[in-house]
């Protein structure tokens, strides 16, 4: 099965106020970062949502129409030569290979898609006409409500993942300066408590 990576960094990052992607963790842009986590997962192929030197991106078809907008436009592009989509957003700097690599696993289990429970990403979408029809409806459709990923993952009937929730911190996104700030405190945090043990 060919599976092909996704970054979603398409976003215009307006309540961060900078560009999340080119934000630093440990000296790598989080871009950088969460491209390195994809290509060690055994992909064909990991792509760029957005528009970024240096990568393969692929660019909305539709601007501005937010994560879904972007998933639509890896799927116009990439629906003859691959089999799914693992996608995962720009913005998730503490998600490790650990989860992942589980996710690719459950994903055997369940082939109609997978998610975890705590958070709609990372996710994985099998490439389907059902999913290439969804997406035409959603995006046309006037209502922010009709574009949100929550209805993907109900009307896609995609699986669900428990997982342990001692490591839910792993899915904390960073939309806006605070939760960048948080994500900082936690990933110092976890460094440390390994340096010490």
């Amino acid at each position: 099965m060919k599976v092909a990576g996704i970054v979603l960094a398409g976003g215009l990052s307006s309540r961060m106020g900078v560009d999340k992607a080119q934000l630093l963790l440990e000296k790598q842009t989080l871009l950088s970062r969460n491209v390195s986590l994809l290509s060690a997962l055994s992909l064909s192929d990991v792509f760029v949502s957005g528009l970024y030197n240096g990568f393969q991106c692929i660019e909305d078809i539709n601007p501005s129409l937010g994560p879904l907008g972007g998933i639509h436009a890896c799927v116009d592009r990439l629906y003859n030569d691959y089999d799914a989509l693992f996608v995962i957003p720009v913005d998730m700097p503490l998600l490790g290979a650990d989860e992942c690599s589980y996710l690719m696993q459950q994903f055997a289990k369940y082939p109609q898609g997978t998610f975890y429970e705590q958070s709609t990403f990372p996710m994985l979408l099998p490439l389907t006409v059902q999913l290439q029809n969804y997406l035409l409806e959603a995006l046309a459709s006037p209502h922010n409500k009709q574009r949100s990923l929550y209805r993907l993952l109900k009307t896609l009937k995609l699986q669900p993942i428990s997982y342990q929730i001692s490591e839910s911190f792993r899915f904390q996104n960073s939309n806006t300066p605070e939760q960048w700030a948080d994500c900082l405190e936690t990933y110092h945090s976890i460094k440390e408590s390994k340096e010490i043990s």
